[in-house]
């Protein structure tokens, strides 16, 4: 359980920085289109297709975030209106598992998806799709991390041990 804790905190470290970057590159890019569409005259088209792909990966490893965070979308009516706090626990540990098994199939998925993609060349780049598919499988293991640390904080409170 420690292990996970401190893997936990190094993945939200890693993940905190890879945002920053992505959101900066993001905005930089855009601005770059932006400029040299409009103001230059000469379109580059590779920053559209790229800004797509930061805006996916930002995406997704904010969901990672979100998740930490216990912000990610979920059905809260059925925890705030229940009154025993046993109830509200056993309704977090069952969206828990539920968000294990989501993250298993995203990670297989896109795992499978990003290996048939291995062959297949970006249109602005000499290097593999694969790599930008990648974001699905790596964001839906670090996912599963989190929600299995998550459920086991689920199982602790359960049990009594806050």
């Amino acid at each position: 359980m420690e292990a996970l804790a401190r893997l936990d905190a190094k993945m939200m470290k890693v993940v905190d920085i890879l945002i920053t970057i992505l959101m900066f590159s993001l905005v930089a890019m855009v601005f770059f289109q932006v400029v040299n569409r409009f103001l230059l005259h000469i379109p580059a088209a590779w920053t559209e297709e790229m800004a797509r792909y930061n805006f996916v990966w930002a995406s997704l490893y904010g969901s990672i975030k979100a998740l930490k965070m216990k912000c990610h979308l979920s059905v809260d009516i059925l925890v705030e209106t229940r009154k025993s706090e046993k109830t509200k626990n056993i309704i977090n540990l069952i969206a828990s598992v539920f968000v294990i098994i989501f993250t298993v199939i995203l990670t297989t998925t896109g795992y499978g998806y990003m290996m048939a993609n291995m062959g297949v060349g970006c249109e602005f780049g000499p290097f593999p799709l694969a790599i930008i598919y990648s974001a699905v499988p790596i964001t839906g293991f670090m996912m599963f991390i989190i929600s299995i640390g998550q459920m086991f904080e689920q199982v602790k409170i359960l049990r009594g041990g806050c």
